[in-house]
């Protein structure tokens, strides 16, 4: 129940920090939320294989101690067995005397060995039935414990599995958001470049256009001095002629 617990814990830390990257602004450093990210993951998961380590001594030590109690019950009833075989040889024993010494009681005794014979045989059959019983039970607790470390081996695969699966869907989602940036950045690269070139355009449309204003204007320019040129010339040529004829009017004798 805890696994399951942190494992939704992990899943839902996990989608909260991948919806915390998709909101992220554009100015902010996407790859610093990643490492972020690749840190809470790594913790998380150290501190649930501590856990998961604890649980395990924790049940080898319960395990010790169901093995440890069972070993000193047997200890006992062989202590408590090895007791009576030694009070049934002490008796034999009496018996084989007193039967020596007393031969009017040797029914009563013959009786007694039978008895005693039978209680070692009951006794006997007891101890068989308990080292049994409590060999069964042994092989029972070994049994539980093999499958209890078998189950915990099965669920260290599946986490295993688990975290490589969750890996492998966190890496998609970030290399997701990574082409989506990038399609992005690329979009608006392409428009900037788009809306340069425009501006390129048309600056070159207005070069185009003040040149061609420009050269107008010098033609117009070229034209006007021209023309003033040709208005200048006729005025100098205009201006000599009558210097000529005032000359020739104030000099007539040098003329002649």
């Amino acid at each position: 129940m805890k696994s399951h617990n942190s494992k939704s814990s992990l899943s839902e830390k996990r989608e909260d920090n991948i919806e915390e990257l998709k909101n992220k602004n554009a100015g902010k450093n996407v790859f610093e939320t990643l490492l972020n990210l690749f840190l809470e993951e790594n913790e998380s998961n150290k501190i649930k294989y501590e856990d998961l380590s604890n649980h395990i001594d924790k049940l080898k030590v319960y395990f010790d101690e169901k093995i440890n109690f069972l070993k000193d019950n047997t200890h006992e009833n062989l202590e408590e067995l090895k007791y009576y075989l030694d009070q049934l040889n002490k008796n034999n024993k009496d018996n084989a005397e007193k039967n020596s010494t007393y031969k009017d009681d040797f029914d009563t005794i013959r009786n007694e060995i039978l008895n005693l014979k039978k209680q070692k045989e009951d006794d006997i059959d007891l101890m068989k039935s308990s080292i049994q019983a409590y060999s069964s039970k042994i092989k029972n607790m070994i049994s539980i414990m093999n499958k209890n470390i078998e189950s915990i081996k099965e669920e260290l695969t599946n986490f295993q599995e688990n975290i490589k699966i969750e890996s492998k869907k966190k890496y998609i989602e970030i290399l997701e958001l990574i082409n989506n940036e990038n399609e992005t950045i690329n979009k608006k690269i392409k428009q900037s470049r788009d809306e340069l070139n425009n501006d390129i355009e048309d600056i070159k449309e207005y070069i185009r256009g003040v040149k061609d204003s420009l050269e107008n204007e010098i033609k117009d320019i070229k034209s006007a001095i021209s023309t003033n040129k040709k208005s200048i010339d006729e005025k100098i040529n205009s201006i000599t002629i009558n210097q000529k004829k005032l000359m020739n009017d104030f000099y007539p004798t040098e003329k002649s």
